[in-house]
C-alpha cells in the first residue's frame, strides 16, 4: 500500500470527508457544498462536534506523516541504503546500514576521532573540534568538496553521543548549529541542514551493526534531483570508507576502549 505522506493532495479530502459525516444532517452541510441539506435546530451541537473531528484529524495527520516507511533501494559496496520522505521538504532522508568485523567500542573511537576525519569520509577537506561541552557532547565543524562549478560546503555541528559504558547500542547524533560565534568562510557554502546519526550495535565481540542516517540540504544554486543524488550516496559512501578505513587503524584506541568498556556483569 502507497504511504500517506502529509504533502499527498488526498489530505485535504480526507478533512473535507470527516467535516461532511460529523454535518451530514445539519444546517452547515450547505457550507461544504449539499445545498438540499435542512436546517437543524442543534447547530451549536453539530458545530461542536465538527470542531472536535477536526481536532482529532489535524492531530492525527502529523502521526502519519512521520511514521513514512523506508523504501529500499537495494545494496551497493556492502551497505544497504533506504530513503523516506520528510514532511515539509523536498528532500527525502537517506540510511544506510551495514556489518563491521570490529568490536562495537572500536568503531566509536574511529567515529570519535575528529583528527582523521577525512581519511575516510568522502570529500571531506576538513574536520575540527570548536568546543567541547562534556565527554559525550562537542560542537564541531566540517567542510566537504565540491565538485567544479560549484563551491565547498561547510556546517558547523553538535553532537552528542548515547550509549558509552553502559553495554547498548552506541548513537551517535548530530545536527546542524546556527552560532554567530562560527561564522561562515568566504567562498565557501554554509549548509542550511544537516542532521542525522551514527547508530552501532554490538552484535558479538568482533563484528557490529553500523547505521548511518542523514537528512542534508547542500544550499545554494543546487537542483533539487542533484541535491537528491547526492545525498543518496553519502551513506554509502561513509560506511564503505568506515570499512576500508578500519585495518589501517586497528589497536590504535585502547584508551578510549579502556575508559568506556562497560563493567562486567556480576
Amino acid at each position: 500500500m502507497r504511504r500517506l505522506l502529509w504533502s499527498d493532495a488526498r489530505l485535504p479530502r480526507l478533512v473535507h470527508w470527516l467535516v461532511a459525516k460529523t454535518l451530514a444532517s445539519g444546517a452547515a452541510r450547505a457550507t461544504l457544498h449539499f445545498p438540499n441539506a435542512a436546517p437543524r435546530k442543534n447547530m451549536p451541537a453539530e458545530m461542536k462536534k465538527c470542531a472536535v473531528w477536526l481536532a482529532a484529524c489535524w492531530a492525527w495527520l502529523p502521526a502519519i506523516a512521520l511514521a513514512a516507511d523506508w523504501e529500499r533501494h537495494g545494496t551497493e559496496d556492502g551497505v544497504l541504503l533506504e530513503s523516506r520522505q520528510v514532511p515539509d521538504s523536498s528532500l527525502p532522508e537517506f540510511r544506510g546500514s551495514t556489518t563491521l568485523a570490529a568490536p562495537i567500542l572500536e568503531i566509536a573511537a574511529i567515529i570519535d576521532d575528529l583528527g582523521r576525519f577525512c581519511e575516510w569520509q568522502k570529500r571531506c577537506v576538513g574536520a575540527r573540534q570548536l568546543q567541547r561541552t562534556s565527554d559525550t557532547e562537542r560542537i564541531f565543524y566540517t567542510r566537504t568538496e565540491a565538485p567544479w562549478p560549484l563551491q565547498d560546503r561547510d556546517t558547523v555541528l553538535r553532537g552528542k553521543v548515547a550509549g558509552l559504558g553502559e553495554n547498548q547500542d552506541i548513537v551517535l547524533r548530530f545536527e546542524h548549529l546556527h552560532d554567530p560565534r562560527f561564522p561562515p568562510h568566504p567562498g565557501v557554502v554554509r549548509m542550511p541542514t544537516l542532521t542525522g546519526h551514527f547508530r552501532m550495535t554490538r552484535i558479538d565481540g568482533d563484528h557490529t551493526r553500523v547505521e548511518y542516517q542523514v537528512r542534508a540540504d547542500p544550499g545554494g544554486m543546487v537542483p533539487a534531483w542533484a541535491a537528491r543524488l547526492s545525498a543518496r550516496q553519502v551513506p554509502r559512501d561513509t560506511l564503505a570508507g568506515l570499512r576500508r578505513h578500519l585495518p589501517k587503524v586497528r589497536g590504535q584506541y585502547a584508551a578510549f576502549i579502556d575508559k568506556w568498556r562497560a563493567p562486567a556483569a556480576p
